[in-house]
């Protein structure tokens, strides 16, 4: 299935309209910021915790202990955190090769269903408080979404590179030379661009 987000060409029309609309600010004063480059390393894998953690939680809370006061919080923490992380995905996303801007943008659109279906119950709830079945649902829902973004954002780090520079291991030698690293190992040609 990963693999097969890689060739989807026809995401590259898309792709390029959007990424015209990103780079302004991804290549703007805020953009070194937005890729975490005072880190050394990008802020957005970082950043999804936060929303993780907090929708994570909320599952918790929902099934688990019956509160569904503490849930509906949790809700709006995650969804309160979602614009930074937001901004830094789409900021890193923007100097990724074709292939990852494919995967990327499948990323993106699954993190965004979960995003609306995790919206949709936080609003329900703030309508109703206690917690009704539907509310539940649409966050477990949303949350199985932002599970499905979540593989492929690993994808996109760890099987692509996304955001690994190409110097972050030349540090990692011993006797016989280079450590190996599969993420490294297969070079990025001018197509893959």
């Amino acid at each position: 299935m990963l693999e097969s987000t890689e060739s989807a060409s026809w995401l590259d029309r898309p792709a390029t309209v959007v990424r015209a609309l990103v780079r302004p600010v991804a290549d703007g004063p805020a953009g070194g910021v937005l890729r975490g480059e005072f880190l050394g390393h990008p802020l957005h894998p970082a950043l999804v915790a936060v929303p993780i953690g907090a929708w994570s939680s909320a599952a918790v809370f929902d099934l688990v202990f019956r509160k569904p006061d503490a849930a509906r919080r949790l809700l709006g923490i995650g969804l309160a955190a979602t614009p930074p992380t937001l901004l830094t995905g789409w900021s890193d996303w923007s100097r990724g090769t074709t292939i990852q801007r494919r995967v990327g943008l499948i990323h993106a659109l699954t993190n965004a269903t979960g995003i609306a279906l995790t919206g949709a119950s936080f609003r329900r709830r703030r309508c109703a408080p206690e917690s009704s079945t539907s509310s539940v649902a649409l966050s477990l829902a949303g949350l199985g979404m932002i599970g499905v973004g979540g593989v492929l954002g690993g994808h996109l780090a760890y099987a692509l590179g996304m955001g690994v520079s190409p110097r972050a291991h030349t540090h990692d030698t011993d006797a016989t030379g280079p450590a190996y690293d599969p993420v490294l190992a297969e070079p990025v040609t001018p197509a893959d661009r």
